[in-house]
């Protein structure tokens, strides 16, 4: 008989949780702020990623320019009402579908689909090792103010993030700063931080957004010299424990599967698994052509198509 895990607590965090509407309208009204924080804005065509209705009243959003998903992603939408502006998604669209006969491709998503049994013995041995690490060397706040050390510790986390990995960019002091400043008005949305317990210092961080039946991780980000501390296992952790017991919140989204090995093994670890959800792929005339020729590993992504599949994995 396979012994069961001795469970591991997490402090209580008070996580904001918030209607989609709710959500959505607060970013508009806002306006200086992108759906996910790690998106940023574009320089030329400015914060792209705010979200919309279409005519239907479904909400969308640009995670790339002129490129469309639903924000409600679990929820299917009915391939004649799936109408996004042209010119938010002049490249196209996609979404799921809950007719396997309207389905053209597959969104994979790492997603908990049963929320509320998220426990200690959701997450596999190598992480709960890492989590009780963590919590040996780390202290959790769920972020209610900003003070001057908090924000150059955090900022300290992304841009240790972006030189190691490569991906996005540094942030400057100032548009850091009023970022999370504004992201703190924004329903739904919370940011984690994890400390040093010796010295104190922001060892990374958890910005998420809880929004509908669905608790979503945005950005996470660690400091390089504090990677040992096992904060990225320690902050998801107690995020997902704490968004478990929130009513209503049934799910839990760590965004569509990628190609990058190391990052899904620390999402299935974690208790996450790729789902292949049917979904309706519009591309506008093209734009398969283009992707096929020159993009075809985000295309194959787009379709819910992966190396390990193809090669039999």
């Amino acid at each position: 008989m396979v012994q069961k895990p001795a469970s591991i607590d997490a402090p209580d965090l008070a996580l904001r949780a918030c209607s989609v509407d709710e959500h959505c309208e607060a970013l508009l009204k806002i306006r200086r702020l992108p759906f996910w924080w790690y998106q940023g804005t574009s320089r030329i065509l400015g914060n792209f990623s705010l979200p919309f209705r279409d005519a239907a009243g479904n909400w969308w959003y640009q995670v790339k320019p002129g490129f469309c998903w639903a924000v409600d992603c679990f929820r299917p939408i009915q391939a004649g009402s799936a109408s996004p502006s042209f010119l938010k998604a002049y490249l196209g669209c996609q979404c799921v579908v809950d007719d396997e006969g309207g389905a053209n491709s597959r969104l994979v998503i790492n997603a908990i689909l049963d929320l509320a049994s998220y426990g200690t013995g959701s997450i596999n041995a190598k992480r709960r090792n890492a989590v009780r690490k963590g919590f040996k060397a780390c202290e959790l706040e769920g972020l209610g103010a900003l003070d001057a050390d908090t924000l150059a510790g955090c900022r300290a986390a992304w841009n240790d993030l972006t030189a190691r990995t490569g991906w996005k960019h540094a942030a400057d002091e100032a548009s850091f700063s009023e970022s999370w400043r504004m992201l703190l008005d924004v329903p739904g949305t919370s940011i984690i931080v994890g400390r040093d317990r010796e010295s104190g210092q922001v060892a990374g961080f958890l910005v998420t957004k809880i929004i509908g039946d669905t608790a979503y991780v945005d950005t996470i980000a660690s400091r390089t010299d504090l990677l040992h501390l096992n904060v990225n296992d320690l902050v998801m952790y107690a995020f997902l424990i704490n968004a478990a017991k929130l009513p209503g919140v049934t799910r839990a989204h760590y965004a569509i599967k990628s190609n990058v090995t190391s990052l899904e093994r620390f999402k299935t670890g974690l208790g996450f698994s790729p789902h292949p959800f049917p979904a309706l792929l519009r591309l506008r005339p093209g734009m398969r052509t283009i992707l096929r020729l020159f993009c075809r590993q985000k295309y194959d992504r787009m379709l819910g198509r992966f190396d390990d599949e193809a090669d039999g994995q």
